[in-house]
């Protein structure tokens, strides 16, 4: 990677341009004039795209110039207006930081013209994926907005519901890259540990003809691009506050301003509830939860040529563990901290109208600790509170990065990218835990397991340090020739783990092709993609102790590998006129060293782990309408089957089948899930109806669970036995509908101030089911109960 900093010298030393670029996402700028050339001031200017809702607008200046900063890489329709001439259209693409220049020419007003509405609905694209705006971030039902992030991505087809804000996507579990204006995070950030939806201005969830650019995790890429300051006059922003069933509160700000040259945000909140996270049961025992959060962003336009951004954020958890009855019965009082920090530093320099570089040096630190109820020491004669077992665990996990893009635009049609990055990921683990309950020691004799009730016991412990990284460079190219979109893309990654190098060329290429004349996309892709494993508990996963551990357990763990996954999709998109679309995907994906998680029993603490082989295929459908007279609505619809063959590696106790080529299902495999969304707007009021379906996640073996059993009896109402379809019979969690509706109405004071009071009202029907059930993977999950929520913001 010594080439990075000479490419970026060579770079910068070229001729320089007239427009800034942008940061991580992209700038539409031109000029509004009198059709005879002449600039019109003062006329408005409006950036749309109909299906995710993204609307933004600007003034023209003395020039008849205007700008927008910080636009989300999709199609808009463009539009701009004054007093005495007529309206002009036109429709444009925004696919990468170079800026996309757009001119209109307005008519004379007492000219006869009739405009007819051609915005693009349909993407002309190989990638498949959804784009979910700010407007709809806002106003997703939750609980508390600041764990809803998950509830927005689940409203793309192919993603099943799993507790705690987790998800499997497309059979694979959360192997997801997030991308936060363009720097790349794959650290499990599932409920709080995640931005806060409120700082996000826009989201694009791609799920198929992944471009070259993203490694790491990109089994799905989810981009998401803040707000900004840049640009504003003044100060403006919002004050929120909000209250829920199970004693639960939030209270958050925004504030941003700026100039046409500097802008800042600033996003804050906190949050404490007694039903943090879902529970083991339907009673709810030992789950209170305090979160707080404090992400900056600044935009310095810099000259003619040069952008710089800085981003800094951070947050803390303090939880508890939740207990089952049985061990809320003991006392059982264990408690988890965790903590995270980001800061972000990119630079974007335009060379030419057709020529950007973007550069980006981020940081993060993530920190992490399971308190148990009280300390043991080796020799102990009794478990005390905690049970089955005593754990204890304090680890940091760090990302330490820089990645740079250049990017060349050919002609009107041809796009390239090209990039290197590196990333270093430091893991400092210490672990420790130990068997309380004699039942579980089925060889009393074992070193590692000595625990009897009459004394002797003995103490897991686990204390070393590990750094992968990941060194990558990428050639990504995009091809316009009419009906036809061509995607060609190769990355080359290079991981490393102790004693441990993976090299692996990635080809990507994606064909789309528009119908003339009928507004449809017919698309296929092929993605060779190397997943890199869950950082989290790693270094323990890979040691040898977990070996011995394993080999005692009957499970002998080799060094975890990437997961190298072939995956296939074929689809089609269809526009319904001008007041929707609809899309269909038909996917495969094979893989070697296929990636998941081992849950350890109840405590939240989950451990990589591998299998020999992945087997996954299903499809999906989106449908969206667009607002008719205020009403609009969505639909996702997926199918997932999903296959793990053996040996399964990894972990720390793992439960898999054992005999090599065996083939079985896991808890990612769900029949249907489903998700669809109506809406009615008016200008100061909203209402709309959400219903989640899931057909039912695969549950692990009751056998042995009685009715009666404290802990897990309650859920054999809530599983079935079912066929696997290889000839076996398995145990899945039983079908679940729940319906939720929210609802806000504006009540405006002048221009900047208004007021918003609005009610969630969360499983509306007080459904009682289950996420999973006895998984290996995810242990056992309940959904929530009817909750109302209420909130007010003050927007200024």
């Amino acid at each position: 990677m010594r080439a990075l900093p000479s490419l970026v010298l060579v770079l910068a030393c070229l001729p320089g341009a007239a427009t800034p670029a942008a940061t991580g996402a992209g700038t539409v700028k031109g000029l509004v004039d009198d059709g005879t050339g002449q600039g019109v001031p003062g006329a408005a200017v409006r950036l749309q795209n109909k299906v995710s809702g993204y609307v933004a607008t600007a003034t023209t200046d003395a020039q008849g110039r205007y700008t927008f900063f910080n636009v989300p890489f999709n199609n808009y329709h463009l539009e701009a207006g004054a007093d005495g001439y007529t309206t002009a259209h036109k429709n444009l693409e925004v696919r990468s930081g170079i800026a996309v220049q757009v001119n209109l020419s307005l008519g004379t007003s007492s000219a006869t013209v009739v405009i007819q509405d051609t915005s693009q609905l349909v993407e002309a694209t190989p990638a498949a994926h959804v784009d979910i705006t700010q407007s709809v971030i806002q106003s997703v039902p939750a609980a508390t907005q600041s764990k809803g992030l998950e509830n927005i991505i689940l409203q793309t087809p192919g993603f099943a519901q799993d507790a705690d804000g987790r998800f499997h996507f497309r059979g694979s579990h959360g192997q997801v890259t997030y991308v936060i204006d363009g720097v790349p995070v794959t650290d499990q950030m599932a409920g709080a540990s995640g931005p806060d939806p409120d700082q996000v201005d826009s989201m694009e969830v791609v799920t198929g003809g992944i471009s070259a650019e993203y490694g790491g995790k990109p089994a799905a890429v989810v981009n998401l691009t803040t707000k900004t300051g840049l640009g504003q006059t003044g100060i403006s922003g919002d004050v929120t506050a909000s209250a829920s069933r199970f004693s639960s509160f939030e209270g958050g700000f925004n504030v941003r301003g700026g100039t046409g040259a500097f802008g800042y945000f600033v996003n804050g909140l906190a949050s404490s509830s007694d039903r943090f996270q879902d529970p083991v049961t339907f009673d709810n025992l030992h789950n209170h939860g305090d979160m707080g959060r404090l992400s900056l962003r600044f935009d310095w336009l810099l000259g003619a040529a040069d952008t710089i951004r800085f981003s800094l954020s951070g947050g803390r958890t303090t939880r508890d563990v939740v207990n089952l009855p049985s061990q809320e019965a003991r006392g059982m009082d264990q408690g988890v901290k965790d903590a995270d920090t980001n800061a972000s530093l990119a630079w974007a320099h335009v060379f030419s109208d057709t020529r950007t570089l973007e550069t980006t040096i981020f940081v993060r630190h993530g920190s992490s600790e399971l308190n148990p109820t009280a300390d043991l020491q080796p020799g102990f004669s009794g478990g005390g509170a905690d049970f089955p077992v005593w754990v204890k665990q304090d680890r940091t996990l760090d990302n330490q990065g820089i990645k740079s893009v250049l990017t060349q635009q050919v002609g009107a049609g041809v796009t390239l990218k090209t990039g290197l990055s590196y990333i270093r990921y430091p893991i400092h683990e210490r672990f420790a835990f130990a068997i309380t309950d004699p039942t579980q020691v089925t060889n009393p004799s074992d070193p590692l397991f000595p625990y009897t009730p009459a004394g002797g016991g003995n103490l897991f412990q686990f204390d070393q340090s590990l750094t992968p990284t990941l060194a990558s460079a990428f050639l990504q190219s995009d091809w316009k020739l009419s009906a036809w979109h061509v995607s060609a893309g190769l990355r080359y990654d290079r991981y490393t783990q102790r004693g441990f190098t993976q090299n692996q060329l990635q080809p990507r290429i994606g064909l789309a092709y528009t119908v003339p004349g009928i507004g449809t996309v017919l698309r296929a892709s092929y993605d060779r993609l190397m997943i890199t494993p869950e950082n989290e508990n790693l270094a323990l996963s890979l040691s040898q102790q977990a070996r011995d551990l394993g080999a005692e357990a009957g499970t002998p763990a080799p060094p975890l590998a990437s997961e190298i996954q072939n995956s296939f999709t074929y689809g089609a998109e269809q526009q319904l006129g001008q007041v929707g679309r609809v899309s269909v995907d038909y996917w495969e994906k094979r893989s070697t060293n296929a990636a998941d998680n081992e849950a350890f029993f109840n405590t939240g603490l989950v451990f990589p782990i591998a299998a020999a082989r992945g087997l996954f295929r299903g499809w999906d459908l989106r449908f969206d309408l667009v607002p008719i007279h205020g009403f609009s609505t969505y639909l996702s619809l997926g199918h997932t089957r999903a296959i793990f063959e053996t040996p399964t590696v990894g972990g720390l106790l793992l439960d898999a089948p054992a005999a090599p080529g065996t083939r079985y299902l896991i808890d990612h495999d769900e029949k249907l899930n489903g998700q669809w969304g109506l809406r009615y707007e008016q200008t100061s009021w909203f209402v709309q109806a959400q219903a989640r379906y899931d057909s039912g996640l695969v549950a692990g073996d009751p056998t042995g669970i009685s009715p009666t059993d404290p802990d897990y009896g309650f859920g054999l109402a809530y599983i079935a036995p079912d066929s696997d379809g290889m000839g076996n019979t398995i145990t899945r969690v039983k079908p679940r509908t729940v319906w939720d509706f929210n609802s806000a109405k504006t009540f405006k004071f002048s221009d900047k101030r208004s007021l918003e009071v609005g009610a969630d009202l969360l499983n509306a029907f007080d459904e009682k089911a289950l996420y999973n059930f006895l998984s290996t993977y995810g242990g056992t999950h309940v959904i929530a109960p009817r909750t109302l929520a209420v909130h007010v913001k003050f927007k200024f």
